[in-house]
């Protein structure tokens, strides 16, 4: 097959490599996978990483503010497509963006839409409490659902997620969910792990962007009840979220128990997660968390480690008992406590881990690609 891919970001910029860099690099390899390649300003001086497919340069406005980038070019990536789809002879386009896909629509070529979030919601996290947060969700809400029943089929990451497309008649829903690489995230020796940063003590730890659908803000308030060091892995993309957990962790007098490491390459950080005692999926209250399920809870489960989240009712569906819960402060500190004085599973873990391999969920993409063909 063809396939023209249309991510939800730059391709090999954004500091946090997603579902679609890690499912494509490995269809590539038997088949012509082409990405409309966005060259977004924020991202512009990070490290490249390497990738198996062809990228379609679409440079055009250089504009910090993402929304402001994708209304700005849409021309020259209406052009750009058009042109790859007939050059090439495209046979199916997976897209998980929102203008770029309404623009598809006219292009005559079967779509699959990655709906790999609650899109409406996503958008407008990066303006928060503002009227123009506002404004954005409602555009992307009525755009999303022109694209989503327009495509010839749509993949999502959670049965919570499915049960909400087919409530806005959404029709040939796939599940695939999130994954992990587990030949790049091995367990490592705890200690050793730990001693090689820097590390003492027991640790819990969060890798994943620093934004405001992140609630570490619970976290940094519940230190002074634990005797832990919490260790921050990851960046900030758009908003100050890092900063402002930061200033509150210094009005709290808990600095000296965070370390933040900043961006971390995907292929370090094995090293990162074995040195915490338990991975966090802390997120906050919102449709957004509530129905989908991000990478980072098995990016710990690779690496053998315990993981403590926000009790989700989609991660209690795919799950269960295999992760521990909290609903509260108090909880949180109660379950890491729990867990502290729990035995290691790490075997346990690692196999779980190995059920949701990249390796496995592209097989499943092919196919769906396939029928849309």
């Amino acid at each position: 097959m063809k396939i023209l891919v249309i991510p939800t970001t730059d391709w090999i910029r954004h500091p946090v490599p997603n579902r679609l860099n890690f499912i494509f690099d490995i269809l590539a390899e038997k088949h012509e996978v082409y990405v409309l390649h966005f060259n977004l300003e924020n991202f512009k001086n990070n490290r490249a990483r390497k990738t198996a497919c062809t990228l379609i340069d679409t440079k055009f406005i250089d504009v910090k503010d993402p929304s402001l980038y994708y209304l700005l070019n849409w021309p020259k990536h209406f052009l750009k497509m058009r042109e790859i789809i007939k050059k090439e002879g495209i046979d199916v386009v997976l897209s998980a963006n929102i203008l770029p896909s309404f623009i598809i629509n006219f292009l005559n070529v079967p779509v699959v839409f990655d709906y790999l979030d609650h899109l409406e919601e996503s958008a407008a996290i990066y303006y928060p409490e503002s009227f123009f947060g506002k404004i954005v969700k409602n555009g992307v809400r009525q755009i999303t659902r022109y694209n989503l029943r327009h495509s010839a089929s749509v993949i999502t990451v959670t049965q919570e997620l499915k049960g909400f497309l087919e409530g806005i008649r959404v029709k040939n829903i796939e599940v695939i969910p999130n994954g992990v690489n587990c030949n790049l995230l091995r367990p490592l020796p705890k200690e050793e792990a730990k001693k090689e940063l820097g590390l003492k003590g027991n640790v819990i730890g969060y890798v994943g962007s620093l934004e405001h659908w992140v609630d570490l803000e619970m976290v940094v308030e519940a230190l002074p009840d634990l005797e832990v060091s919490l260790l921050v892995v990851g960046p900030g993309l758009f908003t100050d979220y890092g900063e402002k957990i930061k200033e509150m962790a210094n009005k709290l007098g808990v600095s000296e128990k965070i370390t933040f490491t900043g961006a971390v390459p995907y292929e370090e950080l094995g090293t990162y997660i074995s040195a915490m005692d338990i991975g966090l999926n802390t997120l906050k209250k919102m449709d957004k968390n509530e129905y989908a399920a991000g990478g980072k809870v098995f990016n710990y489960l690779a690496c053998g480690r315990p993981v403590l989240s926000s009790r989700t009712i989609s991660l209690v569906r795919m799950l269960g008992d295999n992760l521990f819960y909290y609903d509260d402060k108090d909880g949180f500190i109660k379950e890491t406590k729990r867990i502290l004085e729990t035995p290691d599973n790490e075997k346990k873990y690692r196999e779980l881990a190995k059920t949701f391999d990249w390796e496995v969920l592209a097989q499943k993409y092919e196919e769906v690609l396939r029928r849309a063909t």
